[in-house]
């Protein structure tokens, strides 16, 4: 056999191993400058701190200006380093088995192989770690070397990063926006898998539905409303107050449909201490100017109402400018949240009663959209202009029921349980058929 001496020039085998790992050290270079240099581009208020850094700092900036060309310039510098370094170890794996006759298959798979695992390992991997961790300082060490490549390469970085972006102008746009939709689904699959809990999923869901709700849909109605005549004394003014604890109410001149204004609990309070039975006031001159909007604005508009008015509170008129409701920010504020109570909220008020037999008895002023989540069923749809358990009742007899009347409806019976006064206060409801379903609410029973 020959020898090795006489077969295998030993400077040019080391001159070809010492470019080899030249350009393993090339490659390590440019793919840690890529991480270092762009993990700075939003971050540029973090260069020039210092007198002697200021050059490079400015080198760096110059070239983050441009940032396309910068990326083509580390990316030519990274391929060259790699073909250079492959081609390289093929001429030497190409001698090897010249030399020792082994099998080129074997051999040159184990050439890939490691090639490929050092590569990865020492030029990409490692040198990005590196960088990622202190990327000004690194950054500031390599940017005169990358500025001189950023320089040469100039011609063919620009040549490249034009044709990318010609390219990425012709190529299809992906329709990537996110329905409201999708962000719900999200919300209920975080909830499963314990991502989000319960009542942050609600709140996202609520957030989301929030343009889409009008004010006659949470106002307090006409007959609930709370208000001051214009009439009344001081004394009747500091008891009501005091039992309703609210801090505004409407006043009024003659009725409900003719308010002039609003009274705020804390206007009053310079009176507390004066002669309550003798003092008279006219609260015409310490009443704020009321807001006024229609039962179908949206709540997101409102709240931009109660922005720009400094207000929290706006009286709901109907088509013909009469009284119909009542809405706060609070009331706002709980279709987010969820339900707000304050020191006068002693005990909440039971909407209805669930007992045994799978039968309930509503306040007909529950919201419907409440009723659904009680009973698991579907009551109302976009076109009714009805919210509460009462309207619904309306809708269905098309006059004023009598008490012991009964309604069928979507699978469950209504029975009227009382009416005060024209007005239906309370309903009987059996869900007919599916009385288990019924019997699984039952956090606000009573038995």
């Amino acid at each position: 056999m020959v020898e090795l001496s006489t077969a295998l020039d030993p400077v040019a085998l080391g001159i070809q191993l010492l470019l080899i790992i030249i350009g393993l050290l090339f490659s390590a270079l440019f793919s840690g400058s890529e991480v270092a240099f762009f993990s700075l581009s939003n971050q540029q208020e973090l260069l020039s701190e210092s007198e002697n850094e200021r050059s490079s700092d400015r080198l760096i900036v110059r070239m983050l200006d441009h940032p396309r060309k910068l990326l083509a310039t580390i990316l030519i510098g990274n391929t060259f380093a790699n073909v250079i370094t492959s081609v390289l170890a093929a001429v030497v794996t190409g001698n090897i088995v010249a030399q020792f006759g082994f099998s080129q298959f074997w051999v040159y798979l184990f050439e890939v192989v490691v090639l490929t695992f050092t590569i990865l390992i020492l030029s990409e991997i490692t040198p990005k770690i590196i960088a990622i961790n202190e990327p000004l300082k690194n950054a500031r060490r390599i940017s005169r070397f990358i500025y001189v490549m950023y320089v040469l390469l100039k011609p063919l970085s620009s040549i490249i990063a034009n044709s990318t972006l010609n390219l990425e102008e012709r190529l299809p746009k992906p329709n990537s926006k996110m329905t409201s939709e999708d962000i719900m689904t999200m919300a209920e699959v975080s909830e499963e898998e314990g991502s989000l809990k319960r009542d942050e999923r609600e709140i996202i869901e609520n957030v989301i539905e929030f343009g889409n709700i009008s004010v006659r849909e949470i106002m307090t109605s006409r007959v609930n409303i709370v208000a001051i005549s214009a009439n009344d004394s001081l004394d009747e003014v500091l008891t009501l107050i005091r039992e309703k604890g609210l801090s505004r109410m409407p006043i009024y001149d003659a009725d409900l449909d003719s308010i002039i204004g609003v009274i705020h609990s804390k206007d009053v309070l310079p009176y507390i201490n004066s002669d309550i039975e003798r003092t008279t006031i006219n609260w015409r001159t310490i009443a704020r100017k009321a807001l006024f909007i229609p039962a179908t604005k949206k709540l997101d508009d409102l709240l931009r109402d109660f922005q720009q008015e400094k207000t929290h509170i706006a009286i709901v008129v109907d088509e013909y400018g009469g009284t119909e409701g009542l809405i706060t920010l609070d009331d706002i504020l709980e279709e987010i949240v969820g339900d707000i109570s304050d020191e006068y909220d002693e005990t909440e008020e039971q909407l209805f009663t669930r007992f045994r037999s799978g039968v309930y008895v509503f306040d007909a002023k529950i919201d419907l959209d409440d009723m659904e989540e009680i009973l698991e069923c579907e009551l109302t749809s976009e076109d009714d202009d009805f919210e509460t358990l009462g309207g619904l009742m309306y809708h269905l007899t098309e006059r004023i029921p009598n008490v012991g009347e009964r309604v069928y409806y979507r699978n469950i019976e209504f029975t009227i349980h009382s009416v005060l006064k024209n007005r239906v206060r309370k309903v009987r409801v059996k869900v007919q058929g599916n009385p288990a379903k019924a019997s699984q609410e039952s956090s606000k029973s009573k038995d």
